[in-house]
């Protein structure tokens, strides 16, 4: 039997925290995922809204919230494998749920043949409805702290299935949190940490990376569509994975300007990549507040493979309360090879030690 602290590490060696796409690229992945699909699968859903789209890659993970009482189960549905080897399912809104109902996207990094496939599928729905009636144990807890910003926190959450196997899930989103991202947009109350525009074949969009500090001092990473400049890509659910996967050092530098953002100037980076594909992107990006940056998902693999490795230097250890339970956390310090320095806590029930 593994030790949570050995669980936790075996599931930190292929993390990689969420990222949120703008309701714009939702649409866009919505109406290609549903466009294949038999319209006796896509339901009554096919006009609802998408409000967030998560590709988690390397991990049987999703961090979606229940928005009501009643349980109302996501529908999974296998999309595709993509290049990397990675198995995209995605979700779609319950059949008559009212409200908003976040519909996401999961990558499963292992070989499936037809029957792994389809034992996934009902794994997730299965795991859906635990996670709505909070059938769960809280596990492990993951604080990462990065030039002294507010910490990022990942809860870890075990799902015993109806045959007796484990799932576990790493989560950053709890009830109410998104309501409250909501409050804190409308009053201004966020840091803008980058500006990304990307264009295909003369078509752009926006999007800004953004953190939202909660009530409790959780800090929660978000992409957003920037409505001062709505659009959408021609691209599909491969193509936007290949692209999110390249950092700029694969990309080839065009130029630099000072643009008027909000109010500001900016100044962006443009480069040019070229996917497997053939198809070219153009990538924009600037960091209003350089200082503020958070880590890249590059940054984010080597910091995993730090801690799998125990290659940190341990600060301090302390107890604390989350949702109600004492845990007991570990403070490691880890120098990442571009001389970056992150915090990570890794909290752990106190009962169990």
């Amino acid at each position: 039997m593994k030790s949570t602290d050995e669980r936790i590490e075996e599931f930190l060696k292929g993390v990689v925290l969420p990222e949120y796409k703008s309701d714009e690229h939702a649409r866009q992945l919505r109406a290609q995922i549903l466009s294949g699909l038999p319209a006796s699968r896509a339901g009554s859903g096919t006009s609802r809204w998408w409000k967030t789209v998560v590709i988690l890659l390397g991990l049987l993970g999703a961090a979606a919230v229940a928005t009501e009482v009643v349980i109302q189960v996501h529908r999974f549905y296998f999309l595709d494998k993509t290049k990397d080897g990675s198995y995209l399912f995605f979700s779609t809104a319950p059949k008559g749920a009212s409200g908003p109902s976040d519909t996401y996207m999961v990558g499963v990094g292992s070989n499936l043949d037809a029957a792994g496939i389809e034992q996934q599928r009902k794994d997730l729905e299965e795991v859906d409805s635990l996670r709505q009636r909070n059938a769960r144990e809280l596990f492990g807890v993951i604080d990462t702290e990065v030039k002294g910003n507010p910490p990022a926190r990942m809860f870890l959450f075990k799902y015993v299935l109806a045959d007796g196997r484990t799932s576990v899930r790493g989560e950053i989103y709890l009830e109410g949190d998104r309501q409250q991202i909501d409050a804190l947009r409308q009053r201004g109350q966020r840091e803008i940490l980058k500006i990304s525009e990307e264009e295909v074949g003369g078509k752009k969009d926006r999007t800004l990376l953004c953190r939202y500090v909660l009530s409790d001092g959780r800090a929660i990473i978000n992409y957003e569509g920037d409505p001062e400049q709505p659009g959408s890509l021609p691209l599909n659910v491969d193509q936007i994975v290949e692209l999110r996967q390249l950092g700029n050092e694969k990309g080839k530098f065009l130029d630099s300007a000072q643009v008027q953002f909000h109010g500001r100037t900016v100044t962006f980076q443009r480069y040019s990549f070229t996917l497997s594909d053939g198809t070219v992107v153009i990538r924009s990006e600037a960091l209003p507040d350089p200082s503020k940056r958070d880590l890249s998902v590059h940054q984010l693999h080597e910091l995993n493979e730090l801690a799998a490795g125990n290659k940190g230097e341990t600060i301090e250890t302390y107890e604390d309360n989350v949702m109600g339970k004492p845990f007991k956390f570990t403070r490691v310090k880890y120098v990442l090879s571009d001389g970056t320095e992150v915090i990570r806590s890794r909290g752990e029930p106190v009962s169990e030690r």
